[in-house]
This record gives C-alpha cells, structure tokens and sequence, in this order.
C-alpha cells in the first residue's frame, strides 16, 4: 500500500463472511518512508547491505510489522479496519499536507509522526478533532501536559526509578549501595532521588551469622598465602572496620552487625578509590551506576569486574546502558549487571518464534527491533479500539495484554495530561542467559503490582 493511499482492510471471521455492519475503525499511520527517494535508480539497484542503511529503510519495518499486527485482527478478530499510511518524515510541510486530508478528520486514531515538529503539528490538528494520537518513539514527556488525547509509548527515564524502587525494596535493602555517577553536578537531581529511594527502603543493619564470616575470611586467607600476600591472621578489614577474629571465633553461634550505607562517588573527580575502603567482603554491594557516555560505561564495567576479586557485588545501570556494545558478557555476568530497558525480545518464546516466521514468510526478510515495536504498538492499540471503541482511553490505565517486546502500563499524571507509558523491562545476566526479575508478592501491596505478573520469585526465564 502506497502512502497516501487508502486502504480498506477487507476483514472476516473464521468462517470467510465480511461483517458488513460491524464499525468500521479508522487508523492513520504517519511513518517516514521518504518515497521521494525511491526513484528508478534506486528500485533497479541491486540489493545490498548498504541500501539497507538508507532513508527508506530506516522505519520500514516499524510499517511492516504493524500491517502484521492488523493482519493478525483481521484474522484472529474479525476487525474492521480502514488504514491509511502517510509518509511523514522530519519535513513539517509533509505533516501539514496529512492533516489537509478531509479522511484524516474521521480517524479513531493517529499513529505517528515520529519526529517532533510534525508531531506537535499533528498533535493541535488531532486536539482540535478529538482524535486520539501515539507518539511511538519519543522519550519527551511534556508531550503530554496538557494534551489529554496524546498517548506516548515510550517511558521517560523517570520511571526507571520506581523500577529501581522495585529493586532496592524487594532484593537489595540489605545492602551497602555505592551511587556512582560520571558528573555528580551534571546529574544531581536523579542522583538525589535515587538516595532518596535507598534511604527509603534500607536496612541500617545486616546481621551476617558468625559462622559464615569466619568461612569467608578463612577463604580470603588461604587465597593471600597462595599469592604469597602479606596480612594479620588476627585481624580482618571489611566494611570500614576491623575483626577481631579470636573474638569472632569465641561467639561463633552469634551473629556480627554491618552498618549498610549509602556512598555517592563522582566518578570523574574520585574514581573508585573509596569502595575497597567501605565495600563489604560479608555481603552483596549494590552498585547503582548513572551515565550516558559510552567511555564512562566502558571503564566503569572494565574497573568493577575487577573487583568481583574481592567483592559480591551486583550493579544496576543505568539509564541506557543496553545500547552500548562490545561490553563483554563475561563481564556482565561477573558483575550480575542488571539492565533496565524499553526492549526485551525473547528469542525462544513461542510468539515470538510465531511472528518471526510471519514476518519472513511475508517480507522475506529479518525482522529488526522497529518490527516488534511496530506489531506491538498495532496489537495493543487495535485490540483496545476492538475491545472499547473509540473511547478505549476510559480504560487504558488497566489495559494489559501480552506484547512480543515489552509491556505496556499508561498513567496519566493528572485528568489534562495525555497518557504516558511507565514500564521498562528489568533482567540480569545470569550465566549466559537474561532473566527478567520480577516484584515478590507481599498480601500488603498485591494491588499495587501495576500489571507485573506475579510470581513470587526473583527470577523467572522467559
């Protein structure tokens, strides 16, 4: 289907008959497909790698994959659907010349553009019109004061921390927890709120049984006089104090008390230097990483599996850190690094299997990460306008279906502002596998889950 052209999705049951008066749902799709440069030369060019790294193909397969998803309502729902794809780019006179279309102000919903000054233009022509408009890709989230009818799907990285909230409170409370930022000035406020969250939910004590400290210092022992290391048998540093092991041994059935605390560490101005003083050898250390440069990713993660040496430790980076590459997973599993992202394909579900061979039958090709973003996008938002009509966003703050990349859980901040997605997919490297960690289930907040599935456990393999 051209864009610009409308298509009327011929839809029927199982058993072939068209519903001829079932509703007819509307659906606008802006997508950059620059068509303009899809002339003859480029269509008798042979296929190659780098034709695949053109304008044309950047968001292709968002298209594809949400046509799949239509495809997949037609079949499995008998839905309705006329939809109508417009080719808007970064170019605002593209926006200006969707919104002349006299068929756009009959849309149920508007999905796109995925640039901002033409979404911001959309966005008035879709207010003016009561129509309801998906911002796919945008982190920004004062799209959404003060436009109730816009719906953002991507999570600002503020909402990352009620995930970390999730962390602290259910696995690491009884923890030291190092907040290590590239430019502690430069990211005050997050780093401010993420102590906020750990004094919060911290234990001050954690009471390590007698028993297993004398085991641990017993092994680090053995390791120095191995290494030919100099140290005091009767004395043992960790976290910031001294043993006294005769006296340890002495009450081997009790239990010894370690204050946890929280460390801030600007990376730039004091480097690691102060964890071996007050990291603990008796217990985990929760290290919450903050930074968006890949130079300061690389030797963060290159200086902390260096201290797994010494250390159980466990680090949470963040905001972005799944789009740097060339991290070595052994290093990852090292440091039980824990990633919080917007993406979580599973390779081995079985839907995701299942679209993979659709998406292959249908295009002959591979389905990249803007696929699954846009058959989800599809999915969900056909399924809800299937479900509750136009009107589905009386009942989007509790519509949760199963998607193939992610989940998707909308709030609004208040009745005038449009809805944003709050949910991020949290996993940990576990030998060679991601687990998605998940809330434990306490009787106090099982209705505070905001659409977690529940299982009780912290890891669950997808």
């Amino acid at each position: 289907m051209l864009a610009g052209q409308t298509s009327t999705a011929q839809l029927f049951d199982n058993s072939g008959s068209f519903h001829e008066d079932q509703q007819t749902h509307r659906v606008a799709l802006m997508v950059p497909l620059y068509l303009e440069l899809v002339n003859d030369d480029f269509c008798d060019e042979a296929p190659n790698n780098k034709m695949l790294q053109t304008k044309p193909f950047s968001f292709l397969h968002f298209y594809e994959g949400f046509m799949l998803a239509a495809d997949s309502m037609a079949n499995s729902r008998g839905m309705n659907l006329e939809i109508k794809v417009y080719d808007v780019d970064n170019d605002v006179n593209k926006a200006v010349e969707a919104i002349a279309d006299p068929w756009l102000t009959k849309a149920d919903v508007i999905v796109g553009p995925f640039y901002i000054k033409p979404f911001e233009k959309v966005m008035k022509f879709a207010s003016d019109n009561d129509i309801l408009i998906v911002n796919p890709i945008t982190q920004r989230s004062n799209i959404i004061d003060n436009q109730p009818n816009v719906i953002k799907v991507k999570p600002s990285f503020d909402s990352q921390l009620d995930h970390l909230e999730m962390l602290i409170r259910d696995y690491y409370h009884s923890n030291s927890i190092f907040i290590i930022s590239k430019d502690g000035i430069a990211d005050a406020d997050m780093i401010s709120r993420i102590n906020e969250i750990a004094e919060r939910h911290m234990d001050p004590l954690s009471y390590v049984p007698n028993k297993e400290v004398i085991k641990v210092i017993k092994k680090h022992q053995t390791r120095w006089k191995f290494l030919n290391v100099e140290f005091d048998e009767f004395d043992y540093h960790t976290d910031n104090r001294r043993l006294d092991i005769d006296s340890l041994k002495k009450v081997i059935d009790d239990s010894t008390a370690f204050a946890n605390r929280i460390i801030n560490i600007n990376y730039d101005r004091d480097s690691l230097k102060i964890v071996s003083e007050y990291a603990s050898t008796m217990r985990n250390n929760l290290f919450v990483v903050y930074g968006n440069d890949k130079m300061f990713a690389n030797e963060i993660v290159n200086k902390v599996t260096k201290l797994t040496e010494y250390f159980p430790l466990t680090v949470v980076m963040m905001p972005e850190w799944s789009k740097f590459d060339r991290i070595f997973n052994e290093n990852l599993m090292k440091m039980k690094a824990i990633y919080v992202d917007d993406n979580y394909i599973d390779y081995q579900s079985i839907r995701v299997m299942s679209f993979i061979k659709k998406f292959r039958k249908k295009y002959g090709t591979e389905p990249q990460v803007y696929a699954y973003q846009g058959f989800d996008i599809g999915w969900y938002f056909l399924n809800a306008l299937n479900d509750h009509g136009r009107e589905f966003t009386a009942n989007l703050d509790g519509y949760n279906i199963t998607l193939l990349h992610s989940e998707f859980h909308f709030e609004r901040k208040n009745e005038d502002s449009g809805f944003e997605n709050r949910f991020w997919n949290v996993y940990q490297f576990m030998g060679y596998n991601k687990m998605i960690i998940k809330p434990l289930l306490r009787q106090s907040d099982a209705e505070e889950t905001n659409g977690y599935e529940m299982k009780g456990v912290f890891y669950d393999e997808r």
